[in-house]
């Protein structure tokens, strides 16, 4: 779960002369603004993207999405009249799930940057940017070895979760023979992938700690 410091690490990079901050793009995908902020203007924007709780904010959207996906999944079934979802009817779900879901961040996103503009406007632009590489080492650094250590066992037990499940599947449904089960497997590399870069992080902050003690 994302606290403050986290949410300063990714959005912010130190540079000579203050901060490059990214501005989200309005329609989350594209290309981004970048600013050079100083301290001033970096705390404002910190104290609009950043709620009062955190880690309260991403419970109640994941429960959200959760219940929204399951909400929406059982009325296809309902619908369907069928008990395997073929891939139109995926596809249909799948529409029902994002777009709602995509609107949402859209309006959340425009209403943010019209809050910063006042702070952006006497910022001035740079073409320097902020890699993937440079966010992931930023939000792994800002966690604790405890919080990685959680995540990492959380992806391992979404892997052993979704590998029992094609386990139980197999015997009428054999690996790849549907969408459910390609769908599963994916996931099933995802939170495998995701589970060892969580894990190889937290190795490293433990060796760390020692060199350090």
């Amino acid at each position: 779960m994302s606290t403050a410091q986290e949410i300063e690490s990714v959005l912010f990079k130190p540079v000579p002369g203050g901060f490059i901050y990214q501005a989200p793009n309005p329609w989350v995908f594209g290309r981004m603004r970048r600013y050079i902020v100083n301290d001033a203007q970096k705390a404002a924007l910190l104290a609009i993207v950043t709620p009062p709780r955190p880690a309260l904010r991403i419970i109640v959207i994941t429960a959200t999405i959760l219940a929204w996906t399951g909400v929406v999944s059982t009325g296809m079934w309902v619908l369907s009249g069928h008990d395997n979802p073929t891939a139109i009817d995926f596809a249909i779900m799948m529409a029902m799930i994002l777009v709602p879901i995509y609107l949402a961040w859209v309006a959340f996103l425009q209403r943010n940057l019209r809050r910063m503009q006042p702070i952006l406007a006497g910022a001035p632009r740079t073409e320097e940017r902020i890699t993937n590489r440079e966010l992931r080492r930023a939000m792994t650094n800002a966690m604790s070895l405890r919080k990685t250590l959680l995540l990492g066992g959380l992806w391992i037990f979404s892997c052993a979760t979704q590998m029992f499940g094609l386990v139980i599947r197999d015997a009428h449904h054999p690996l790849f023979s549907d969408l459910q089960s390609n769908l599963s497997v994916f996931l099933v590399v995802l939170s495998a992938a995701l589970a060892v870069g969580y894990l190889v992080a937290a190795f490293g902050k433990f060796r760390q700690q020692r060199a350090a003690a």
